[in-house]
């Protein structure tokens, strides 16, 4: 069970964001893989999607932000997605 931030009541961009690609993005099953922020290299498949986050901000953007706690990959499969999430070691 994910427990919201700060006991708002509402869970995070950032949860809701990961839980949306866990359940499945546009409709499609996705394979999630976790790896340390160390991994990425900066190279994106060319039909890959990359976002951005901040933790600590609550933040979710198409475009860096001054400081990344995880970078998600979302590549189209076809009839699936691989999702690989690079997350800071804090």
């Amino acid at each position: 069970m994910m427990i919201p931030p700060g006991g708002s009541g509402k869970m995070s961009k950032l949860a809701t964001f990961l839980m949306g690609l866990s359940y499945g993005f546009k409709g499609k099953p996705g394979i999630v893989k976790s790896h340390t922020m160390k991994e990425f290299n900066g190279k994106v498949p060319a039909n890959a999607k990359v976002y951005y986050a901040n933790k600590k901000l609550d933040a979710v953007s198409e475009k860096p932000l001054v400081y990344n706690t995880h970078i998600i990959v979302v590549q189209d499969q076809g009839d699936q997605l691989l999702v690989n999430i690079y997350k800071d070691e804090e």
